[in-house]
């Protein structure tokens, strides 16, 4: 019998329901799996450590991988592609509250409030410039025109900011007022405001943000990194905040991931930093499931997905 290694957790009901509608199915949690069970993994769902064992083993049969996150950057996409194997992501589901974060880091230090919460607890007073009054009328610069950047596009644009998307050949995308390609951000890059990664981690965007890019900005902006730690250099990034190319930095990811407690990021006044939590959001499990749910559906019927699958040759 064909096993599903269900690795992320599910409520009763969902995995009742899928017992009930795929009765030729076995589904096996990581505690219930035993290792006479492994070539008969068909389908995992969420990544698990035997996935690299799998992928080694010339008698597995493993067919699809559904992670429970957006970015892919972690799995050993040559290998999962070498065997044959669909991989589906959840990219769009973090996308509210990723775009509400960013929106959240630019007021909280536009708005003073970041200053405000620091004098409160009496430790010091500070006097930092904010970048400017208000949003309405800066130019935000989204390298990323997928489900975040449009989700942040479209919050900017209520808010009257001007906002620019950076894709890979600057085709046009909703919510974005102008889009410039990968390698033509050199104007942008001047007027820009406000700078938000939102790119996947590829051998393109890794390090992509470093000095030859902050060295091309001109407003001073404050940078704000919800995509993945190591698009940044992070030494150049401290290098252009000491010489205020940069007025600010919001890191919800930084390389390494965790910081270490004595990392000087974490005594800087211009740095705000969360940790890798601006994509977290109520009931992930009820909103991961059906992503799941469909593509299973779809591969059990023809053995394609539904939805999300990922392009294990660009990354994302």
């Amino acid at each position: 019998m064909s096993i599903v290694l269900m690795s992320q957790a599910t409520k009763p009901a969902q995995l009742q329901q899928l017992i009930a509608d795929y009765p030729a199915w076995s589904f096996k949690t990581p505690a219930t799996l035993t290792a006479a069970d492994y070539d008969q993994v068909v389908v995992m769902y969420g990544n698990h450590p035997l996935l690299k064992q799998f992928l080694a083993s010339p008698t597995s049969q493993l067919k699809f991988l559904q992670v429970i996150s957006a970015g892919v950057d972690y799995l050993p996409l040559a290998a999962l592609k070498q065997a044959g194997v669909l991989v589906a992501n959840t990219s769009g589901i973090h996308a509210d509250a990723i775009s509400e974060s960013v929106l959240a880091a630019m007021l909280t230090i536009v708005r003073g409030y970041h200053a405000a919460w620091i004098n409160q607890t009496g430790d010091r007073q500070w006097s930092l410039p904010q970048l400017t009054a208000t949003l309405t009328g800066q130019q935000l610069l989204i390298y990323g025109t997928g489900e975040i950047g449009q989700a942040t596009a479209a919050k900017a644009q209520a808010f009257g900011m001007q906002v620019v998307g950076v894709n890979t050949t600057g085709h046009p995308a909703p919510h974005f007022d102008k889009t410039v390609a990968l390698d033509a951000t050199a104007e942008v890059l001047k007027t820009a405001k406000f700078i938000v990664n939102a790119l996947p981690l590829t051998p393109t965007t890794h390090h992509l943000f470093d000095h030859k890019c902050f060295d091309q900005v001109a407003q001073q902006p404050m940078f704000i990194n919800i995509g993945r730690g190591p698009a940044v250099n992070t030494a150049d990034l401290v290098a252009a905040l000491d010489a205020h190319q940069l007025s600010w930095a919001a890191l919800d990811v930084t390389e390494p991931e965790p910081l270490t407690a004595t990392d000087s990021l974490w005594q800087r006044p211009d740095v705000l930093i969360t940790p890798h939590v601006s994509g977290q959001i109520a009931h992930f499990r009820e909103t991961v499931f059906p992503i799941f749910a469909a593509n299973f559906n779809q591969f059990v019927k023809n053995g394609d997905l539904a939805r999300n699958q990922v392009d294990l040759g660009r990354g994302y």
